[in-house]
Formats: structure tokens, sequence, C-alpha cells
């Protein structure tokens, strides 16, 4: 079927839920298992965004296998839906919509796993099934593919930052350190350890990492979002799922590499050349 919403259209199919599914349950936005309504369409979240459907409007359905026969059915609830653009009726209503009395496409079944065997040889001896798809391979397929390439982003995404944060901590230090060496040196020659003397640029540089932090959790949040908009299609989405963790990992990999400069640049302080430091400066 074609639905249609203004001059929006998507060819979709509707997919028929019986009351108290178990096995292909609907979730309603907070991902809770419902009912679809005894009557109407009920949206997944995409589909409603792509034809600018809300609660209440009359959808226009295009019936491909009526001889293209249009009818308008309301829109009487949106769901949650990461896989494909799903439209659900009640078994009921969707009969009543079709015509021609109850008819299934299609059912879903639990197998005992260590019967396999059997099942395949009852689809083959049986040729009004045309086909048969196990799910839990596909889930694992999927769920593979994706774990291997978040698995990679997320690598190469880390390594990068790690090479800016190290570059940024280290440059800024060493500027720093160009621009300071004389007040440093000075230092030293009044008497101040080397300690006492690193820690003046030192809590510096840690105050402006500090400061950093919140700014970069904000950027980081707002780029995670772009990718998971970029990774949405009409075939699947990823929910985005951002966890408290996650800042504080990432916050940890910034100090670390802050305090990898931090080390080589108090190395650089304690072999400072006093004489030619404040001859030059002179």
């Amino acid at each position: 079927m074609i639905l249609r919403h203004g001059h929006r259209e998507r060819r979709l199919v509707i997919s028929s839920v019986p009351p108290k599914a178990d096995l292909a349950r609907v979730l309603d936005l907070d991902l809770a298992p419902i009912d679809p309504p005894p009557a109407g369409l009920t949206l997944s979240e995409r589909v409603a965004s792509l034809l600018d459907l809300r609660i209440g409007d009359l959808a226009e359905v295009e019936l491909l296998e009526r001889a293209h026969q249009m009818v308008r059915v309301p829109v009487t609830s949106i769901v949650q839906s990461y896989v494909g653009l799903a439209v659900y009726m009640r078994t009921e209503a969707l009969d009543r919509l079709v015509g021609g009395g109850p008819r299934i496409s299609g059912v879903r079944v639990a197998i005992d796993p260590a019967r396999l065997g059997d099942l395949y040889s009852a689809v083959k001896q049986t040729p009004a099934i045309a086909s048969i798809a196990l799910q839990g391979i596909s889930r694992q397929r999927f769920r593979e593919t994706i774990g291997e390439n978040i698995t990679i982003m997320t690598t190469v995404y880390t390594a990068l930052a790690v090479i800016i944060a190290f570059g940024v901590v280290y440059n800024s230090a060493r500027i720093q350190l160009s621009e300071r060496a004389r007040e440093l040196a000075g230092l030293r020659v009044l008497g101040f350890t080397r300690s006492e003397v690193s820690s003046v640029l030192l809590i510096e540089l840690a105050a402006i990492v500090a400061l950093a932090q919140p700014l970069g959790w904000m950027l980081g949040y707002l780029f995670s979002w772009s990718v998971v908009r970029g990774f949405e299609s009409d075939l699947f989405r990823i929910p985005f799922v951002v966890n408290r963790s996650t800042f504080a990992l990432a916050s940890l990999v910034v100090l670390a590499v802050a305090t990898l400069s931090a080390l080589i640049v108090r190395r650089r302080i304690d072999r400072l050349d006093l004489v030619r430091v404040l001859k030059t400066r002179d």
C-alpha cells in the first residue's frame, strides 16, 4: 500500500498485530509494550515524522491489491521502532480495511533450536510456505555488524582525540614556557626549588584543562548526536544514549594525556639553562 499525507507519500506495508502478542510487540515512545487500538493506524515515530502525521490526522491509504482503491484512515497512536518503517493495525481492523475476509501472509512462531532440522524438513514439504527467516540469526548478525562498526569508529575517534589533546596541551605549555622562561629562571635563582618553579606553570595548565572539561562534554555530546542522526535511514536507526560513565572516561583520557604533556614540560623546566635564559633576555 501507499501511505499519503498531503504531498508526502511512502510505499509501506501494514502489519497486523493481534491483542496480547508476545513474539512481536509494539512499543510506545517510552519503550513499554502496548496493544494497537481497535481501529486506526499505529505509526512508528519515523513514519510519522516523514509524512508529517500526528495523532488524529487522516492518512490516505492506497490499496495496491484492490485496484488502487483509496481510503482515509485516522492515525490513532504513534510508537517507537528502530528497524524499518513500521505501520501497524489491529488484525480485525486491517481485515475490514482490505476486505475479502480474514487472511494472513505470515506468522511468527517460537521454535526449539535443537529441532531446526525438523523445522526445515517440514517447510520443504509444505509448498504453501514460500520462505522462512530466523530472527535470532538476523539479530545476531546485525549486532555483530553494528558492534564492529562502532568499535572501529570508537578506536579511530579515540586515537584522534588523544593526538589532538596531547598536541593542544603540549603546545600550550610550550608557548607558556617560552614566554615565561625568564620569570621561571629568576625564581630558580632566588632559591625556589624545581618543584615550586614547575608548579607555577603546571597549576595554570591544570586549571585550563579542568575548565575545558564541561565544554568538551557539550561538544562531544553534540558530535555524538550528529553521528547517530547521520546513521538514520529507512532501514534502521540507532537510539542515542549517553551514559555518565562516558563523560568520566572521556575526561580520564584527556587528563591522562594532559598529565603526560605536563611531565614532558616539567622535564624541560627542570633542565632550564638559567645563565643562558637570563642572558638572552637581557
